[in-house]
């Protein structure tokens, strides 16, 4: 039966699931098959929560958690989560664009770490090489760059630096 219910959830039938949250979602098949929904940023948090806390979705693994930036600037980032569901065997990845945010206050969104405990590190990690800063996280800090490390490097508008030497060849 599990097999059934993984085969079932479609596009339309996860729609008709979280109507209720009272906002459209585009959602659409990807190439592979897992269902892709993007979701503003002021809705994510209330979505996240409800493809984990619903029965009929339990989406209880948060399987990865990373950044895309498209261009360079604080408006072409966008978080990308994927979710899994052990019980319906079914996967969402859920795509949250930081276009819509203050200039002031930086790229961010709400902490997943409450719903996943997986989200802790991965967002950690985020934090560091994207500069996207998750809000209520509790421990929200760099994990691979040094303390002192200005920007973030896997944004497209971050500066080649050649200050800083080169780490020695390493024979294999």
């Amino acid at each position: 039966m599990t097999a059934e219910l993984g085969a079932s959830l479609d596009a339309s039938g996860l729609r008709d699931q979280l109507v209720d949250l009272g906002f459209d979602l585009a959602i659409e098949p990807a190439k592979d098959g897992t269902l892709r929904i993007v979701v503003p940023v002021a809705q994510s948090a209330a979505l996240l929560r409800r493809i984990r806390e619903q029965p009929e979705l339990a989406m209880e693994r948060l399987v990865d958690l990373t950044a895309i930036d498209r261009g360079g600037a604080s408006a072409d980032l966008e978080v990308v989560y994927l979710v899994a569901s052990t019980s319906t065997r079914t996967r969402l990845r859920i795509h949250v664009p930081l276009a819509d945010l203050d200039a002031e206050e930086g790229p961010g969104l709400e902490s997943a770490a409450a719903l996943w405990p997986a989200a802790d590190w991965l967002e950690r990690e985020v934090f560091d090489l994207f500069g996207i800063v998750f809000r209520g996280h509790p421990n929200l800090r760099r994990v691979l760059l040094e303390a002192d490390f200005e920007g973030a490097p896997l944004r497209k508008g971050h500066p080649l630096r050649t200050d800083r030497p080169l780490p020695e060849k390493v024979a294999p």
